[in-house]
C-alpha cells in the first residue's frame, strides 16, 4: 500500500514498522465519516478486530456503560434479544468482549478462524451502528433501570442489568474510595464522573438522555 492513497474509502496516512510485535502499522483515515483506522499486519494466528468510540459522559447515570451493555441486544441484521449468546456457541472466537473506560468504549474480538473472524466483525459492526435499542426504549429498561413490583404490597424497587452491576461495585470500599479520589482530583472533567454508572444517580437517566448520547 501507499501513502496518500485511498482504499475502500480509508487514505493511507502513514506506514510504520513495529519490532516489538513483528509488524507493520498503517494509519488511515476514513474520507467520508473521519473515522480513523489502525490496521497491523503481522504474523500472528490470532486475527482480532476492535471498533471503540470516545464516549465522555458529563454525569453519573452510567450512559456510557448502560449504552455498551444496550447496543448489544439485537440489531438490524441480527434482530435477536441476545445475538450475542447465540453466536458464541457456534463461533471459534478466542476472545469476544466489551468494556466502558472513562473516556471510550471498545468492542474487542478475536478468531483464528478467518470466516468466523468476518462474521464476529460483521455482527459487532451492525451492533454499534444499527442497534435496535434506537427504537426500543425496553431495551434501556433491561440493561439500564427500571421499577421492580411483583405484589401489590411489596415495596417499589429498581432493577437493571448495569444498576445490579454497580451496586455490586459500590459494596466494595476500594471502589468507593477510588471514585470519591477521582472526583475530587479531576471535579470538572469526564474523569469526576463515573461512567460505569453511580446507582444513586442511574434512575435519573431517561431514554430521552440515552438517544441523545448514542447519536
Amino acid at each position: 500500500m501507499e501513502i496518500n492513497k485511498v482504499y475502500s474509502g480509508f487514505r493511507l496516512d502513514r506506514i510504520e514498522r513495529i519490532d516489538e510485535i513483528n509488524g507493520t502499522a498503517y494509519e488511515m483515515k476514513h474520507e467520508k465519516s473521519g473515522a480513523r483506522l489502525i490496521y497491523i499486519d503481522s504474523p500472528d494466528s490470532n486475527k482480532v478486530f476492535n471498533i471503540a468510540f470516545r464516549t465522555t459522559p458529563h454525569n453519573s447515570t452510567g450512559v456510557a456503560h448502560i449504552m455498551e451493555h444496550s447496543v448489544l441486544c439485537g440489531s438490524r441484521k441480527f434482530p435477536l434479544k441476545e445475538p450475542f449468546v447465540e453466536l458464541v456457541k457456534g463461533s471459534l472466537n478466542t476472545f469476544l468482549n466489551a468494556m466502558t473506560y472513562p473516556d471510550k468504549t471498545m468492542y474487542p474480538v478475536a478468531s483464528k478462524n478467518d470466516k468466523d473472524f468476518h462474521n464476529l466483525m460483521d455482527v459487532y459492526l451492525d451492533a454499534v451502528l444499527y442497534p435496535r435499542v434506537r427504537e426500543d426504549a425496553e431495551i434501556v429498561m433491561q440493561e439500564g433501570w427500571h421499577y421492580e413490583l411483583d405484589r401489590a404490597d411489596d415495596e417499589l424497587t429498581y432493577k437493571g442489568v448495569v444498576f445490579n452491576e454497580m451496586k455490586g461495585v459500590y459494596s466494595s470500599p476500594d471502589s468507593v474510595l477510588e471514585r470519591q479520589m477521582m472526583r475530587e482530583l479531576f471535579p470538572d472533567t469526564t474523569y469526576g464522573v463515573d461512567s460505569g454508572g453511580d446507582p444513586d444517580h442511574i434512575t435519573d437517566l431517561t431514554y430521552e438522555e440515552f438517544q441523545e448520547f448514542y447519536r
